[in-house]
């Protein structure tokens, strides 16, 4: 049980315990007394008769205290379902034979009905305490119904007026429960909106930095060996051919005069070694041009993705790999990633799922990935920011989105990529 909600039970604990122990008082200063004029439920004599009755109240009024409180302190709906029902029983056994409608009675009645309107959620609440309240006049004004013979004691039934203005006085008791009930309900619920916002940005900031630690470690390594690739090319194209134009150049200076021809052929070799070296140049620029985010470099990414989130929000990520390649090329990979981490952020943030299911399949005609999780759902699907980017990026590689709230419940997305646009971005 959460602190708030333990905090509400005793505060309305304590209201219908004053309520009760008044109830109480109020009867032992009136009945208890020696010569006090007790109601006739026995004819035996009047020694037994004031025994049946103050048993039959204090039992009755026990069994009511304790089901009150049972209904105020129980976690599970059936005991509680189950402790109502009995309250209301005892509650009419204990003051059906008194005459004190606006001292004893008024006090039992009062506590029944503020339990039940404040224990459920309206509109549960203004049912079960408007049933309440006409049961409870039912057998106040036709009080026979209980199969008693009062000899020569009849019951005092209440007047009009005096019924209305109980009618009114409890209704307007279990109008306040209930709107308490409403408004604490509405602070529970924004408090608790409040601390998932809170938990969500703390693991999403956890999760973005240790996203920003793994592409700055593959980056760095990426870099690394790129850097050694690209000066091992360049020494060994550019680098021969520069050379080789410098020893030409020499080997022409040091033969001091020479012909037209011979000229023209040393100054051709010159220019051709000059050209390839010019060539292999731009080849290699043109591979550091095409270097892509190391990050997105292969499928496998999605794996260090799963494996940070779970570790980060605890929330447990279920892979099915099907019969999808490793790489499906850079461009691919990328919009996968993207979408799988804005799916993440989804779950956690909207949702409040517990679990996620990622499911990859190729078909002969599109690739298809699907991502279930077992949130809360949503009333109506709004494609807001999240899923406005999900569609851009499937629409840079012709696939399309489709979002569905499934029977069982939670949320659920599926992209599909054609074949052919995987093969044409390969290509690129």
């Amino acid at each position: 049980m959460k602190p708030e909600n333990r905090l509400y039970k005793i505060i309305l604990s304590l209201i219908i315990g004053i309520l009760l122990l008044n109830a109480f008082i109020m009867f032992f200063s009136k009945y208890n007394a020696p010569h006090a004029e007790i109601p006739l439920v026995s004819q035996a004599n009047e020694q037994l008769n004031r025994l049946v009755f103050l048993r039959t109240f204090y039992i009755a009024f026990v069994i009511y205290c304790a089901a009150l409180f049972g209904c105020i302190f129980s976690s599970r709906s059936f005991i509680r379902r189950l402790c109502l029902i009995s309250g209301f029983v005892a509650g009419v056994l204990s003051i059906y034979m008194l005459d004190d409608l606006f001292t004893i009675n008024i006090f039992i009645y009062l506590a029944y009905i503020m339990t039940a309107s404040f224990m459920y959620p309206p509109p549960g609440s203004l049912i079960i305490s408007l049933c309440s309240m006409l049961f409870f006049l039912l057998f106040l004004v036709h009080p026979p119904f209980m199969g008693l013979s009062l000899g020569g004691n009849p019951f005092t039934r209440p007047s009009l007026s005096e019924t209305c203005a109980l009618m009114v006085f409890l209704m307007l008791s279990s109008t306040i429960m209930v709107l308490l009930r409403f408004f604490m309900d509405k602070y529970r619920h924004n408090q608790q909106t409040i601390e998932h916002l809170n938990f969500v940005s703390t693991k999403l900031l956890l999760f973005n930095h240790r996203l920003q630690e793994l592409a700055k470690q593959r980056g760095e390594e990426a870099v690394k060996q790129d850097r050694l690739r690209f000066t091992r090319d360049l020494h060994d194209s550019c680098g021969y051919a520069f050379s080789n134009i410098i020893l030409v150049s020499d080997a022409a200076v040091s033969r001091g005069e020479m012909g037209t021809a011979h000229s023209q052929e040393i100054f051709h070799q010159i220019r051709n070694l000059a050209s390839r070296g010019l060539k292999d140049t731009r080849e290699t620029l043109h591979l550091i041009r095409k270097i892509q985010e190391p990050y997105h470099e292969s499928i496998e990414t999605i794996y260090q993705l799963k494996k940070i989130f779970e570790e980060v929000t605890g929330i447990v990520v279920t892979v099915e790999w099907g019969n999808m390649k490793n790489d499906y090329g850079p461009a691919i990979n990328r919009v996968l990633t993207r979408i799988i981490q804005e799916a993440f952020t989804n779950s956690i943030r909207h949702g409040k799922a517990s679990r996620i299911l990622i499911h990859f399949w190729e078909f002969p005609q599109e690739f298809t990935m699907t991502v279930t999780d077992n949130g809360i759902g949503a009333a109506n699907i709004v494609k807001g920011i999240g899923l406005a980017g999900m569609e851009e990026r499937l629409e840079s590689v012709g696939g399309t989105l489709d979002v569905s709230l499934p029977p069982e419940g939670g949320f659920r997305l599926r992209i599909a990529i054609p074949l052919v646009y995987i093969t044409a971005a390969n290509s690129l």
